[in-house]
């Protein structure tokens, strides 16, 4: 086991095409405490139970975005306290990562990577600075 990284999914991925109807959505018809938008593409809804469901706009193919492919996003989030520890780890391990734009860290606190079957999984630190 990993010990930077938490027994626990910390959040599940839920691919949408428009973040602010599905927030809406999401807040209206199933009664859900919805975040703001953020970043313009995401919104978290805290489930209460540490686990958050992630609306994802970026996750979905449309003009702006036409490079990821349907089914190309990870299926669930799992927390880190270190995520370079974490990275070391998999590294060690042998694991495939997944490098966008040259890094594999994302924004300092992420990273995703594939299972032994190649489902993407995400995981997820403390943004750092």
């Amino acid at each position: 086991m990993i010990s930077s990284i938490e027994n626990k999914v910390s959040g599940v991925f839920i691919p949408v095409s428009d973040v602010e109807r599905a927030r809406e959505w999401y807040r209206d018809v199933l009664g859900l405490p919805v975040g703001e938008v953020l970043f313009g593409h995401l919104c978290c809804i805290p489930m209460g139970n540490g686990l958050d469901l992630l609306l994802d706009q970026k996750l979905t193919p449309d003009e702006a975005n036409p490079e990821v492919p349907r089914g190309e996003y990870p299926l669930f989030m799992l927390p880190s306290s270190d995520i370079q520890e974490s990275l070391a780890d998999f590294e060690e391990r042998g694991v495939e990562l997944v490098e966008y734009g040259g890094s594999v860290i994302q924004n300092g606190h992420w990273f995703n990577f594939r299972d032994c079957e190649g489902n993407l999984l995400m995981v997820c630190g403390p943004p750092r600075g």
